[in-house]
């Protein structure tokens, strides 16, 4: 019994591995969307961070020069000791907003440059005792005030100058973590692009897969009755002449109501087979539907038709071998010629069905 082939009507890739692709490719987009989001949200940090240092330690850095500065006279006695409290107070608010203002949030975001002004600032407030000592009038309490405000200020320039650069390694770390990320995307990106090529291949070769199959005869592999039509037109376009021959198979019928439709189908399968061996540079051979064929011919010699003519009848000697035995098929054939019959494809191929079926009712 002849099993059909559905492997023939099958795209040529299969749904799940293009349900796959497909979702690995909305994967890779999604994966490259966030590592763009993340990349910006790590430039925006950068920016906001380099912002709020260059502010806040513009302004703790000035009150605390300035605190140095006024301490330094703290020894005259001849010195106004209330500007150095109110310069203290002035740099003791910097200190208090710098580190409970939420604005200062993102500069203080990591562990390691919070703690450094905690703790300088800590050590800040210890200078409170010699402070007053001094106003007091101890000489001493307002030289080791002068020599610790000078530390602290010495010890915040550094830390800022080591940190707060460009080549900093806070900054570099920031920078690492840039890159990386950079070089995630461009990854993903990349096999994102592979995926989505893979894809528009696919979905290329589908397209040929289904427009093959819309001019093609799932039964015999032929070309259907649109491709003989867009064959017919290419000849037309590039001026050739050619002939059209229709045939129609008698017997059948018979095949058809005794043996079953599967055997139909396999006689049809053996006739498509013998009619491909005359396929040449200049012969074609299609299925119109039924139990009926076309072969087209373009004339490359003048003995070319005549030769076809005989050719077809010649195949259709052997009998056709079924599983239930053999079983006799003849063809009726009628031909008609461009341009000599007509010019037109529809009035070529109606004057080879009439010439056709004179032959078949005339035996």
């Amino acid at each position: 019994m002849q099993k059909t082939n559905l492997n023939l009507y099958k795209g040529p890739f299969s749904t799940s591995a293009k349900l796959t692709l497909l979702a690995v490719t909305v994967c890779l987009l999604i994966a490259n969307l966030a590592l763009l989001q993340e990349t910006r949200t790590l430039a925006r940090s950068y920016s906001d961070s380099q912002n709020q240092a260059t502010w806040f330690l513009f302004h703790l850095s000035k009150e605390l020069s300035e605190l140095v500065s006024e301490s330094s006279r703290a020894e005259d006695s001849s010195y106004d000791l209330k500007r150095v409290e109110l310069k203290y107070e002035l740099t003791w608010s910097r200190f208090d907003l710098l580190i409970n203002s939420r604005e200062s949030d993102t500069f203080l975001s990591r562990t390691e440059v919070k703690s450094f002004f905690v703790d300088l600032f800590h050590q800040f407030q210890t200078l409170e005792q010699p402070l007053q000592q001094a106003l007091n009038g101890d000489d001493k309490a307002a030289n080791l005030f002068y020599r610790e405000t000078s530390r602290l200020y010495l010890s915040m320039i550094d830390y800022v100058t080591r940190n707060f650069r460009v080549a900093s390694p806070l900054y570099k770390e920031q920078q690492t973590r840039a890159q990386l990320l950079f070089q995630a995307q461009f990854v993903l990106l990349g096999i994102f692009v592979l995926c989505a090529g893979i894809m528009a291949y696919f979905f290329y070769k589908e397209a040929r897969f289904h427009k093959k199959m819309s001019l093609t005869d799932p039964l015999t592999q032929l070309p259907n009755r649109i491709g003989m039509f867009l064959h017919m037109d290419k000849y037309i376009q590039d001026k050739e002449h050619f002939s059209i021959y229709l045939l129609d198979l008698n017997g059948f019928k018979a095949i058809n109501d005794n043996l079953g439709h599967q055997a139909g189908d396999a006689a049809l399968q053996e006739v498509a087979l013998r009619l491909k061996k005359l396929e040449n540079a200049s012969v074609r051979v299609c299925r119109m539907g039924g139990d009926e064929f076309a072969v087209l011919c373009k004339h490359i010699t003048n003995d070319e038709p005549q030769v076809l003519n005989q050719a077809i009848h010649q195949l259709f000697v052997p009998p056709i071998v079924l599983e239930q035995g053999p079983a006799k098929l003849s063809t009726s054939l009628g031909r008609a010629c461009f341009p000599d019959d007509s010019e037109n494809v529809d009035a070529l191929i109606n004057l080879a069905d009439k010439r056709m079926y004179r032959m078949k009712f005339s035996r």
